[in-house]
């Protein structure tokens, strides 16, 4: 029992960092992770995923690179159509759509290229990220440490 209780504190305990460190580390290199939350890109990016951005000089951001970008304090998710340097502006369009997007996005939109998605992780990322998913890894933890302490109680 008392490796068991051991086992299970030291796999929350670490479950708990690991998360820690994915939620907290992008940021450290210059990435950002949203959630998607619309099917514009699907299937190529689902309702669901992650996505790492990393941003890159809008005048650089090539014709079928994916971008997120900031519109009516939303972060959307599309694809580059067109890069107008002349107007600092691009033309983008989701891949799910049958049309490009109504306004071009201004150089100042953009947050950066996606650089990658994960399937399914941008909801729980999402819902971890919330004050109830912050106090549910805090009460994760403190279990992980208990469970810990007791296994040594019962070893001795």
């Amino acid at each position: 029992m008392a490796k068991l209780c051991k086992g299970i504190g030291t796999l929350l305990l670490a479950l708990v960092i690991i998360v820690g460190l994915l939620m907290f580390l992008p940021s450290l290199f210059g990435k950002e992770l949203f959630n998607v939350v619309s099917g514009s890109m699907e299937p190529e990016i689902p309702v669901g995923s992650l996505i790492m951005v990393q941003y890159e000089e809008p005048e650089t951001i090539q014709e079928g690179e994916v971008i997120a970008f900031e519109h009516r304090g939303s972060v959307v998710t599309h694809r580059v159509v067109q890069n107008d340097i002349q107007k600092a502006s691009l033309i983008t369009k989701g891949d799910a759509n049958t049309q490009e997007d109504f306004e071009p996005v201004s150089y100042g939109q953009v947050i950066g290229v996606v650089q990658f998605h994960a399937p399914a992780l941008g909801a729980i990322f999402g819902a971890l990220s919330t004050l109830n998913g912050k106090i549910f890894l805090i009460a994760l933890a403190v279990v992980g440490a208990l469970l810990n302490v007791l296994g040594q109680k019962l070893q001795h």
